[in-house]
């Protein structure tokens, strides 16, 4: 393939936010009188909208009400701990110095997920961020990923999705795109290799090396 564009999923892949997720759901969870959670069980939950996550651990019936309260509690705690994973900077570079365009396409609540990246000093690398509630449509949505490639002038032939978990993968599936994963999120290196076809690597180092550079 001729590569001209990355999108790239957030959470667990450009960034470790887990912290400040894992505090601001356990308030919320808390405070709807649930038991708290051990911060594995949530960050194993996360993945998705806000919705899906709370959902899997209060219950679908609780969800909606368990995010409406999440996003004043969240917006407090976001930058705390908050790390750009490793080659993260370093991928938004390469991309920048080899005329790839780079953009987020993430399940992230989209104000969040920009105010991410800014904080991270990565949105002048980015030419979008686009995330939960941007549009009518969330991931693994063919026309929201259709839509991120228009907007990023690109096609499912000349574009890779580079994210960490089978959910990412299927959103690349649905789309007709390569996908690329790393283990540096919600699942292990070998979970992500069940399925056979995808590459995945132990960070974006090792991507850029092995995965990316080789098609330029």
């Amino acid at each position: 393939m001729t590569l001209r564009a990355i999108l790239f999923d957030l959470d667990g892949t450009l960034i470790d936010q887990f912290q400040a997720i894992y505090k601001a759901f356990s308030q919320v969870i808390s405070q709807m009188g649930f038991p708290v959670p051990d911060f594995e069980t949530v960050k194993k939950s996360v993945g998705g909208a806000s919705e899906n996550t709370m959902a899997k651990l209060i219950g679908q019936e609780n969800a909606k009400q368990g995010v409406q309260m999440l996003r004043p509690i969240f917006e407090k705690e976001m930058f705390n701990g908050l790390k750009a994973l490793p080659g993260a900077s370093e991928i938004l570079d390469f991309c920048e110095a080899h005329s790839i365009e780079a953009a987020v396409l993430t399940n992230k609540y989209g104000p969040h997920a920009r105010a991410v990246c800014d904080h991270l000093q990565f949105s002048p690398k980015l030419k979008f961020v686009l995330g939960a509630n941007d549009t009518e449509w969330k991931k693994p949505d063919t026309q929201l990923t259709k839509f991120a490639l228009d907007k990023i002038d690109g096609t499912p032939q000349n574009t890779i999705y580079v994210g960490d978990s089978p959910y990412d993968l299927k959103t690349a599936q649905n789309a007709g795109m390569n996908c690329l994963l790393v283990s540096t999120g919600t699942h292990s290196r070998s979970e992500l290799r069940k399925d056979k076809t995808v590459r995945v690597e132990t960070d974006l180092f090792n991507l850029i090396e092995n995965q990316i550079k080789p098609l330029l």
